[in-house]
């Protein structure tokens, strides 16, 4: 039997962020097992870590993470990651974590941090933990990749601009920020609700542009913390529509800084997005950079809603 933990990610309301499924293996599992546990349980993805793996160098505290997604394994995804990274530091798993006071662009309030590191598929990934003293739990992972941005061609946003139900052609772009997602850009925060995503249709294109899906994202109006709200649709990988989606946030802060050609000055750009409101979530997610080689921070609120155990 095996450990399984659900934590909920994005948001300081219960029930309100996006859940993830992670397992602590008690024995080594092979990919059909893992592929099937993840597509059965009903989550939008699932970890399998392993723990007290030696750490990549004396002084650093780490742990190794397999993610799935309802219908692949992921090289790297955001909620997720913060979820593994909450868990690894609540259970002990990762050695000799190391708290200290946290920098006051992370988080809301004092409180301390400590950085772990994620052995994935991607590659050695850089999280932090935080604690604040308002009692809550945080945590942010730095993009594993500098970000990369390619405008599609005009056929392909069409194509784009079809699937998701608009009439005329956006402002779309192919993004890689650790994740691979096509961002769209509108102008008018109603045209966010009005989408109509066609949800073969996105699938199919996203397999053709080899990415994950559809990230549409518009400015927020009604909240003075938030500086856009986002919805994104992810049929090819399982999730039609991802209650909060930390990979795609961060190719959202990547295309914007891109657009608006920002100083690499984490100080000038700390805000937050909002996501999940149309499928009845309320997920707010941190974002911080651009750091060094143009990567973001991407973060959120963490906090473990079940446990138990599974026969895999």
């Amino acid at each position: 039997m095996s450990e399984f933990y659900v934590v909920d990610v994005f948001s300081s309301a219960r029930y309100r962020g996006n859940p993830v499924m992670i397992v602590v293996a008690d024995e080594d599992l092979a990919m059909g097992q893992m592929q099937a546990f993840a597509a059965w349980n009903g989550m939008p993805e699932t970890v399998y870590l392993r723990p007290n793996i030696p750490a990549a160098t004396d002084d650093r505290s780490g742990y190794a993470a397999r993610i799935f997604s309802p219908r692949a394994e992921l090289v790297f995804a955001g909620h997720p990651s913060l979820g593994a990274a909450h868990l690894a530091v609540e259970t002990g798993m990762v050695q000799r974590p190391s708290f200290m006071a946290c920098d006051d662009g992370f988080g809301d309030g004092p409180g301390e941090a400590a950085t772990v590191w994620q052995q994935c598929a991607v590659g050695e990934v850089e999280l932090k933990v935080l604690r604040l003293s308002a009692g809550d739990v945080k945590a942010f992972v730095k993009t594993p990749a500098p970000g990369a941005v390619v405008p599609v061609t005009s056929d392909e946003a069409r194509a784009v601009a079809a699937a998701i139900g608009l009439a005329d052609a956006a402002d779309s772009y192919r993004v890689s920020a650790g994740a691979n997602w096509i961002v769209v850009k509108l102008d008018e925060p109603a045209s966010l609700a009005m989408l109509k995503p066609n949800m073969p249709a996105i699938e199919a294109l996203s397999v053709t542009l080899g990415v994950s899906g559809i990230t549409v994202y518009a400015p927020a109006v009604d909240d003075a913390d938030v500086r856009f709200d986002v919805r994104s649709f992810g049929p090819a990988i399982g999730v039609p529509e991802d209650a909060v989606c930390g990979g795609g946030n961060a190719c959202v802060a990547t295309l914007q800084h891109h657009l608006q050609g920002l100083r690499v000055d984490a100080r000038h750009l700390t805000y937050q997005t909002r996501q999940g409101r149309f499928v009845g979530r309320d997920g707010r997610v941190h974002i911080r950079g651009p750091v060094e080689d143009h990567r973001f921070w991407i973060g959120g609120t963490t906090r473990t809603m079940m446990t138990g155990k599974v026969n895999l």
